[in-house]
């Protein structure tokens, strides 16, 4: 596992693979919102799923 990649990086990247309707909101999206929005297209910062995401997924 590597280092996390920072918010911009990781924008840029989820921002490649999301959805039209998803697009908007990867420009806008910083820290764990980011997180999801990667998640939601298989991609982690790390490479692989980050300990603790899971959780806040599940909070409403």
């Amino acid at each position: 596992m590597g280092d996390p990649e920072p918010d911009s990086a990781f924008r840029d990247q989820s921002f490649r693979v999301a959805s039209e309707v998803d697009r908007p909101l990867a420009l806008v999206s910083t820290g764990p919102a980011l997180d999801m929005l990667g998640r939601k297209y298989d991609r982690f910062r790390t490479g692989v799923p980050l300990e603790g995401l899971e959780a806040a997924r599940y909070r409403s």
